[in-house]
């Protein structure tokens, strides 16, 4: 079992990354709504890079309890990352917007997965309710 403040550290992470997408997100929603084009396509750079920062927060709290599966998690976040650096550098927002459809989005759900999973394995086996975490997004069913 990891040392409850190596999982506080991590789930901390967490929680801020999720506070910067929700700033930028915020951000380039108001950029787009007034008409900055451009600067609602650096937000949306800027929205994909903390997407990236938080996949790589979820793979670190991951790895904490389960080293293969943050192996896992981390090969595909570096896949990403290239794949992400590679779109900036093109500059082509409709390639990005493919590539968060199809790539980028299923990754971010199955690093939220693997992550919940271990918070809530954690918690039952400590006893505790698995009622919902500060960092789990919010969704209605």
């Amino acid at each position: 079992m990891p040392k409850p403040n190596v999982l506080r550290e991590a789930e901390s992470r967490i929680v801020d990354v999720k506070s910067d997408l929700s700033r930028i997100s915020r951000i380039r929603i108001v950029a787009y709504r007034e008409g900055q084009l451009n600067e609602g396509a650096v937000q949306q750079f800027r929205l994909l890079e903390a997407e990236l920062r938080n996949i790589e927060a979820l793979v670190s709290y991951v790895r904490t309890v389960s080293p293969a599966a943050g192996r896992e998690l981390k090969g595909h976040h570096a896949d990403a990352t290239a794949r992400f650096a590679r779109l900036r550098a093109a500059g082509d927002t409709s390639a990005l917007q493919d590539w968060l459809k199809k790539d980028l989005a299923p990754l971010v759900n199955k690093s939220e997965q693997a992550a919940h999973l271990v918070a809530t394995a954690l918690r039952l086996a400590g006893g505790k309710e698995a009622k919902p975490f500060a960092w789990q997004l919010r969704t209605q069913d």
